[in-house]
């Protein structure tokens, strides 16, 4: 069982040595990312609080520590990660720009619009990018920054991103490499860097044969079969806290279309869960599953037997694995399915017998 007081800062306020400081800021971070899977909402907190606090207390290499240990966990502080995000020392920041689940699109836009080109290639570098956090990261990025998210197959690339790389991919041949081996580079992209390239960028394209390795081939297959996978996603989102969050608020007698809206907008899936659940009366494993699926036609029944309306349904298919899993054209046919279906029939469609409590 945690404690309540895990450090005693009082105490800390009077030691003049830094060096007893450093240890705790380690001994915590390393405390809780053993701890993070059992940890109650509360007991979370707790650890937020005091990685906050020690955070104004230690030295670099302490911080760094900390980062790294809490970089990569599914459920971890959310004010201490985004703390660490937009630190100015690299050493800090990178580990959570590069790994942690915690953070959002709206988290990495703020970091990638106010900082420099280690927190660029940081965030060019996570395993999944959606094109609004590309767009920024491409539009202030060097050259190593363009070549990386070139080479990142988890990055989606917009016409704005696409279009800077495939100029730069004119006269430099890594980048023309590695949009050539992106599976999602349009024919006609390639043919215009293969026609109008510098001789060394065609040439480059040629040895290439618009191909990757057999390695990079196999880690594209690896990523693009990971991608496929509800489990994959759904891994990365911490439901469990936002659940007992929604519970604490009130559940039923707080959720409403409006919060679910905000949640949103504001590209928080795990409380978007959270609050479709308690809508609909599924349970937190079911909503997880109807709003990460490729399918969505049973997101669209519910939501049209809900009553919610277009604009909070066009936000949700845009929400979390979603803003990465669907097409645009797959988006645009989920709306025209919503507005195909009649409510009486799609609330007749609801399995189980038991109707969604109507939010409009």
């Amino acid at each position: 069982m945690i404690e309540t007081h895990l450090v005693d800062f009082r105490s800390l306020d009077l030691d003049p040595s830094s060096t007893r400081r450093n240890e705790l800021m380690k001994g915590v971070a390393s405390l809780f990312a053993f701890a993070s899977e059992r940890c109650t909402l509360e007991q979370i907190e707790i650890y937020d609080e005091v990685l906050t606090r020690l955070a104004d207390m230690v030295e670099r290499e302490a911080l760094a520590f900390a980062a790294e240990k809490i970089a990569p966990l599914r459920r971890a502080p959310e004010g201490v990660v985004r703390r660490f995000a937009s630190h100015d020392d690299e050493a800090v920041a990178a580990p959570v720009l590069k790994h942690s689940p915690v953070l959002n699109e709206r988290d990495l836009i703020a970091v990638a619009e106010n900082k420099g080109k280690a927190h660029l290639l940081a965030i060019a570098s996570r395993r999944n990018l959606s094109e609004g956090v590309t767009d920024v990261v491409v539009l202030r990025g060097d050259l190593d920054v363009k070549r990386t998210i070139a080479g990142n197959h988890g990055a989606a690339l917009g016409p704005v991103s696409l279009q800077s790389i495939v100029e730069q991919a004119m006269g430099d041949d890594e980048t023309a490499r590695a949009l050539g081996g992106r599976r999602d580079t349009p024919d006609e992209v390639i043919a215009e860097i293969a026609e109008k390239g510098a001789e060394h960028v065609r040439r480059a394209l040629a040895e290439q044969g618009v191909r990757q390795t057999d390695r990079e081939m196999s880690d594209a297959a690896r990523l693009a079969s990971e991608r496929m996978s509800n489990s994959y996603w759904l891994g990365q989102y911490d439901f469990e806290s936002a659940w007992e969050k929604l519970l604490n608020q009130g559940g039923h007698r707080v959720v409403s279309e409006s919060l679910l809206m905000q949640y949103a907008v504001e590209d928080r899936f795990a409380d978007v869960v959270a609050v479709f659940a308690q809508l609909s009366d599924l349970s937190l494993e079911e909503a997880k599953h109807w709003l990460v699926r490729i399918d969505t036609e049973p997101f669209i029944t519910i939501a049209r037997a809900l009553g919610l309306r277009m604009n909070t349904v066009q936000m949700l298919l845009k929400v979390g694995p979603w803003k990465h899993r669907l097409t645009a054209e797959q988006r645009s046919d989920a709306v025209a399915s919503f507005i195909e279906t009649d409510p009486r029939v799609a609330r007749s469609r609801i399995a189980g017998g038991g109707k969604p409590r109507r939010v409009g």
